[in-house]
């Protein structure tokens, strides 16, 4: 720790340096001797000494005692008296500059380093309390209310900025003065109810040791005479052993709260007016779904009269499937910032009636910043939800009258295109059959069985034909029946595989397969082998002559298996791609030689959609087409 700092003022130098010496070898520090007053204050004013050891004799014109006051106004250090006078007169002047101990010569050092301690002590605790003091009194002058403090006798000790402004009375002339001379409360402004004077009401807090209750609206008269309305309160002040110290006035200016009161008041007026008078139907209900208030056009809208519907639970009048709803909107209100919800609901009427619908906005009413309750704005949706059923039979009637016209046209296409398929191979047949019939004579066997092999053909491509129609019209009814088992994909390919084999070999293809692990998958196995064959054959057909068609089989999730058909082909355009899967479309190949409906690919997309997977299509013109169907695995065991 750093030790004592000790200015010593002194005029005899011997005695100067022995009381030096004393007090460095007691662990003090000396900052400085001085043998006149003048020199003191230099010193003190350079070293700020924590303390003076003071003479009372010194050089020049101005004594100790005449040091001490200088030394008191400027610097506020504790000091003490080392002198050999000790006459009455002395002694007196003395103890007006307030010092902390008067030692005479000669003295002992035990009593020397007892009076430093005392007085190190005495006024380590007095500049606590002044600090005390400085804190207290700040504090109070930033409160916004007056505060007023007395003694035990009802006199004056302080008042802040704020109640010098009420009362009219500045801290240093209020201060002594009786609180009933600063304070003065009117009867007049109390009739009706019991009236204290200040001196009272400060003499009954302390005596009942408890605070009094806030009285609003007590008239006071100001240093000018002038009346104000103030709340006021009381209370005593205790030290901590519990003996009195005093007691504190607290006045509020009471004109902000009469105003905000009446702006209050007004504020409710208009809301009531609003409430009441409004056009839509409006409630304030409780959280927990007691109707609080309702207006009149709520109970118009219900059919209920006010005394009714205020008994009445809100969400008993609501239609039971649209309670969660509301629920989940009014749970939304709460937990966000967005202050309002709307939604629609229907209310029951009774009666036989059916349930009003209406459009519900609900927010939150706030009471001193606390929600207290919802405020309802019911919006009658009767006449809106009619003509918008109304408007909606006429779109729907619209919508039925351009769907059949619609239909009709899509109809006359696709028989134009079935007539357009089957007059093919019909005038084939006929004109073949014709030319056997005309020919039957002179036609050699060569003849006859080419005419016969063409007649062959186009009877096969019809019934693919037919055959192809049923299945896409029981697809379009709903009527294709699938038996989905497990089966076993790896085997399905074998036998399409099989049964394409001589097409490939004819067209210069060769077939490859890849199965990663054996798959169970939930399929009809018919239709499945149908699918692969189309598909397998589309790939031999639009290929080129020594092409592959390359066949890949694995797992593509823990519930789903993946078959990819990949050829290197003449590919297809993206154009081309988007009209694949319209019926009868060939893309071009129904001017070549290259036999097929334009219906595989649509019905193998019906089948595998039937059967829980996708089909889908890629391909590149110049570089081929991959396609890639998935079905779900079929359940173990």
């Amino acid at each position: 720790m750093t030790p004592t700092s000790i200015l010593i003022v002194e005029d005899e130098a011997i005695v100067a340096l022995d009381l030096r010496l004393q007090l460095q070898e007691l662990g003090y520090q000396v900052v400085g001797v001085a043998a006149s007053g003048e020199a003191a204050l230099a010193l003190a004013a350079r070293h700020a000494p924590q303390l003076v050891l003071m003479d009372v004799r010194l050089q020049g014109p101005m004594d100790g005692i005449a040091a001490a006051e200088a030394l008191q106004r400027q610097h506020r250090v504790p000091l003490i008296y080392l002198t050999s006078h000790s006459d009455a007169e002395t002694v007196q002047r003395a103890a007006r500059t307030g010092p902390y101990g008067y030692l005479t010569k000669p003295y002992q050092i035990k009593e020397l380093r007892a009076g430093i301690e005392v007085a190190l002590t005495k006024a380590r605790m007095e500049r606590q309390l002044r600090e005390a003091d400085s804190w207290f009194a700040h504090t109070l002058r930033c409160v916004s209310d007056g505060v007023v403090v007395t003694h035990t006798d009802g006199r004056i000790r302080f008042v802040n900025p704020a109640a010098e402004a009420l009362t009219g009375w500045p801290l240093d002339e209020a201060v002594g003065r009786p609180v009933d001379e600063v304070v003065q409360l009117r009867p007049a402004a109390a009739a009706g109810r019991p009236w204290r004077s200040a001196l009272a009401l400060v003499s009954q807090v302390m005596h009942d040791n408890r605070p009094a209750p806030l009285d609003h609206g007590v008239a006071i008269a100001t240093r000018s005479q002038d009346d104000r309305l103030v709340d006021i309160a009381a209370g005593p002040v205790n030290e901590e052993n519990g003996s009195r110290l005093g007691a504190v006035l607290v006045l509020r200016d009471g004109l902000p709260r009469l105003a905000q009161e009446a702006q209050l008041r007004a504020s409710e007026a208009l809301f009531r007016n609003a409430f009441e008078h409004a056009p839509l139907g409006m409630a304030l209900v409780s959280f927990s779904g007691e109707f609080i208030l309702v207006n009149d056009a709520l109970c118009r809208l219900l059919g209920q009269p006010r005394a009714s519907l205020q008994q009445a639970r809100h969400d008993a009048l609501t239609w039971p499937d649209d309670q969660a709803h509301e629920r989940q909107r009014l749970h939304e209100l709460a937990s966000s910032d967005s202050g309002v919800v709307q939604f629609e609901k229907r209310y029951l009427l009774g009666d036989g009636r059916p349930p009003l619908w209406a459009l519900v906005s609900v927010s939150t009413i706030h009471d001193a910043e606390q929600p207290s309750c919802h405020l309802y704005q019911v919006h009658d949706l009767t006449d809106q939800k009619a003509a918008a059923e109304h408007l909606a039979a006429l779109a729907e009637e619209r919508l039925r009258r351009r769907a059949s016209e619609l239909a009709n046209v899509a109809k006359g296409e696709f028989l134009n295109q079935v007539s357009h398929e089957m007059r093919t191979p019909l005038n084939a047949v006929m004109g073949f059959a014709q030319l056997l019939k005309m020919q039957q004579a002179q036609a050699s066997r060569e003849i006859v069985d080419q005419y016969a092999g063409h007649i062959h053909t186009a009877g096969q491509h019809l019934l693919a034909l037919v055959t192809d129609l049923l299945d896409l019209n029981r697809a379009a009814e709903g009527q294709l029946k699938l038996a989905l088992v497990a089966t076993d994909l790896g085997a399905t390919l074998a036998e399409a595989l099989r049964l394409v084999q001589f097409d490939a070999s004819a067209h210069g293809v060769s077939l490859e397969s890849q199965i990663d692990a054996p798959l169970t998958v939930l399929a009809d196995p018919r239709r499945l082998c149908q699918v692969l064959v189309n598909l397998l054959s589309n790939a031999i057909k639009y290929n080129r002559p020594g092409g592959a068609v390359c066949v890949q089989v694995g797992p593509l999730s823990d519930t789903a298996a993946r078959l990819q058909v990949q050829d290197n082909g003449i590919g297809m355009t993206a154009e081309q791609q988007q009209g694949l899967f319209q019926p009868f479309e060939r893309l071009g190949a129904e001017r070549t030689t290259t036999p097929g409906t334009g219906l595989g690919l649509v019905i193998s997309r019906g089948l595998i959609q039937q059967m829980g997977g996708q089909l889908l299509l890629t391909s590149r013109p110049r570089e081929g087409t991959t396609v890639s169907l998935t079905l779900p695995l079929a359940p173990a065991g």
